[in-house]
């Protein structure tokens, strides 16, 4: 693919991915990853008692989206999964349209999840998801979605991630963009290294560099719009079970070197996953990162979090019909700390 003799985007779709990509970089909003799958919500709800069935599943996708309009401001897009396309409120509303009246603009999942990587013995994934993928795109455009994510997983152990299981997974997400540019979908980038281990948080930044570099030369192989894409990256932070936490000046600082190493300033903007941070460290984080001075940042850097909004918010809920405004009540504060966050400019 890396050759001289390729076709542009047709100007008018380029302006059509760009202005979907600006919709998103309002100034102090971020978008609410709410595309849990059937699977990973069993996880959330397990702990709290909570059925998995899809009516359950749909009462809590309308727990989020019945929230006053007002305090869903600082959310500028939110991440769908497919089943929640297709579903209605009580009141026989779409929750696209729902999702749409809130001034919020929809996206949707693609990947179908991970499989071993054949000879790493479990301990490196490849993302699944190709098989029908113009076809899935093609379809969530006319339902209203303009945006998509796919998501990239990379461990960090002893000998891994392998530079076999880096360029597979560039190279996928780099298909991806493409199909989805042509459909006019802005393809969220997900490069996710994991916080799992006890690797310092120098070893993630070096993992980082190196990922993001691959990303980027594999976008550029692939010729994608960059201006009609968005990044959502992990932070660079310790592992889970390492014996020093970074701290949030040391992971905003770190962030922002890898970044500014590695990502284009043709990427309009930079939406970090939390990646199993609680809600107040991923707060906290975000917060230092804009408050950081000293370090180019040519994007928008703001939130793409998921459990980091909605952890409490189901501890609220508890999966009761008397509880969803407790719920809702969670849902707006981590939505508008978070949006503080966001806004905060560097000191």
């Amino acid at each position: 693919m890396s050759t001289t003799k390729f076709t542009y985007l047709p100007d008018t779709l380029q302006q059509e991915l760009k202005d979907i990509a600006s919709s998103i970089c309002r100034p102090g909003c971020g978008i609410l990853a709410a595309d849990e799958t059937p699977k990973a919500m069993a996880l959330r709800f397990a702990s709290l008692n909570i059925p998995n069935t899809p009516e359950v599943r749909r009462k809590y996708r309308q727990l989020l989206f019945t929230c006053p309009k007002e305090s869903l401001a600082p959310l500028s897009a939110v991440i769908l999964h497919n089943e929640t396309l297709y579903q209605k409120t009580d009141d026989g509303v779409p929750m696209l349209d729902l999702v749409k009246s809130l001034g919020i603009v929809p996206g949707v999942t693609l990947d179908k999840g991970w499989v071993d990587m054949a000879g790493t013995g479990g301990k490196e994934v490849f993302t699944q998801g190709m098989d029908g993928l113009d076809e899935r795109c093609q379809e969530y455009k006319s339902l209203g979605c303009q945006f998509a994510k796919w998501r990239m997983v990379v461990n960090i152990g002893e000998d891994i991630p392998s530079v076999e299981a880096i360029e597979e997974g560039a190279r996928g997400l780099a298909m991806y963009a493409g199909i989805c540019q042509r459909n006019g979908l802005v393809p969220i980038i997900e490069p996710d290294i994991g916080r799992a281990g006890d690797h310092d948080v120098t070893r993630c930044l070096k993992v980082t560099e190196v990922v993001l570099s691959a990303v980027y030369k594999a976008l550029a192989d692939h010729h994608i719009y960059l201006e009609g894409t968005l990044l959502k990256p992990n932070m660079v932070t310790s592992g889970t079970n390492c014996a020093v936490e970074a701290t949030p000046d040391q992971v905003a600082e770190l962030t922002l070197l890898s970044l500014s190493r590695h990502v284009p300033p043709a990427v309009p903007g930079v939406f970090f996953l939390s990646g199993g941070q609680n809600e107040q460290m991923a707060t906290d984080n975000l917060l230092a990162i804009n408050q950081m001075s000293g370090i180019p940042r040519p994007w928008m850097t703001s939130f793409c979090y998921g459990r980091a909004l909605q952890d409490s918010c189901r501890a609220a809920w508890l999966g009761q019909e008397e509880n969803v405004k407790k719920g809702q009540e969670e849902l707006m504060v981590r939505v508008k700390a978070n949006g503080e966050a966001a806004a905060a400019k560097p000191l």
